[in-house]
C-alpha cells in the first residue's frame, strides 16, 4: 500500500529521481552544449538575434502546441544552445527537463517581470531568491516558501555582469501560477517579504535545476508595474529588454567556462 499525506498531494514530495517517463524517453540523436541561454522573448526577436551571429540548428522539441527550434549559437569561438522558452511553470520546466537529457548543464534565463516596487520599466534584476508560489517547484524540492539561487553560477554571472559594466540590483522575486489572480493582498503579503517582482518560472527552474544538479540563474527585466496597485500600468511590457536581455545573455555566457 502506498502512503501519502492526508494534507494537499502537492505538499507529498516524492524524492525518487527516476519517473515512468522519462525526459529522453524519445532517444533522440540529439546533443545540445553544456551552456543553453533560455529565452522568454518573441521568436521574431530571437531570429533577429540569429541573423546578427553564426548558428545552425540542433534538434526540435515537439509538442501539441509548442515546437520550438534548439540552435547551436557561435560567439569569438565559442559555442552555446539557444532556445526560446514557453510561458508558465510547467511547460518551461518540461522542456527545459528535455535539454538537460540532451546535455545543457549551465541554465541561463532571461526574461521580464512584472514591479511590485518603483522600478523603472527594462531595469535590469538578478534574483538571489525565489517565492514559491506556484506548483511546479513542489514536484522538484520538499515544501517550503522559498528557493535560494545563491550558487557558485551566479557568482559567475555577477562577474561577468561586473565586467561587462552593466548595472542591476539582486532580489527576490515572487513566482506564481496565476497571472491574474494577483490580488491585492498577495501583492501586499509577497512586497511584505521582500519581493520586488512577479513572474511565472524563476522558483520551478531553479527547483528543477538543483533537483537534476545543473546550474542556473535567471537575468529578469522589469515590464509591467504593480507598485501603485490602484493605478496599474501595463507599460510596454517590457519588450525593449528582450533585444538586450540576449545580447546580455550572450555575452554572459561567452565568459563562463
Amino acid at each position: 500500500r502506498v502512503y501519502m499525506n492526508e494534507g494537499p498531494f502537492i505538499l507529498d514530495f516524492d524524492k525518487n529521481p527516476h519517473a515512468v517517463f522519462e525526459p529522453n524517453h524519445d532517444q533522440e540523436p540529439f546533443y545540445f552544449h553544456p551552456r543553453l541561454l533560455y529565452a522568454f522573448v518573441p521568436e521574431k526577436e530571437i531570429n533577429a538575434f540569429l541573423d546578427q551571429h553564426l548558428h545552425r540548428i540542433l534538434g526540435e522539441f515537439e509538442s501539441c502546441s509548442f515546437n520550438p527550434k534548439i540552435y547551436e549559437v557561435q560567439i569569438d569561438n565559442e559555442f552555446f544552445t539557444l532556445c526560446q522558452a514557453p510561458l508558465g511553470a510547467p511547460a518551461a520546466v518540461q522542456l527545459l527537463e528535455w535539454l538537460i537529457a540532451y546535455g545543457v548543464e549551465k541554465v541561463l534565463t532571461i526574461g521580464t517581470a512584472g514591479a511590485l516596487v518603483d522600478l523603472p520599466e527594462n531595469t535590469m534584476l538578478l534574483p538571489t531568491r525565489a517565492i514559491r508560489d506556484e506548483g511546479t517547484s513542489f514536484h522538484y524540492m520538499q515544501p517550503g516558501q522559498f528557493v535560494e539561487l545563491d550558487s557558485s553560477f551566479l557568482k559567475e554571472v555577477e562577474k561577468a555582469l561586473t565586467e561587462l559594466n552593466v548595472d542591476y540590483d539582486e532580489i527576490t522575486t515572487w513566482t506564481t501560477d496565476g497571472f491574474f489572480r494577483e490580488t491585492p493582498k498577495k501583492v501586499a503579503q509577497f512586497r511584505q517579504l521582500g519581493a520586488s517582482t512577479v513572474e511565472m518560472e524563476c522558483a520551478a527552474l531553479a527547483a528543477c535545476a538543483q533537483f537534476r544538479k545543473i546550474d542556473f540563474a535567471q537575468l529578469l527585466f522589469t515590464a509591467d508595474t504593480l507598485a501603485d496597485m490602484d493605478n496599474y500600468d501595463e507599460r510596454e511590457w517590457g519588450s525593449e529588454s528582450h533585444r538586450t536581455g540576449l545580447s546580455i545573455g550572450a555575452q554572459i555566457l561567452t565568459r563562463i567556462k
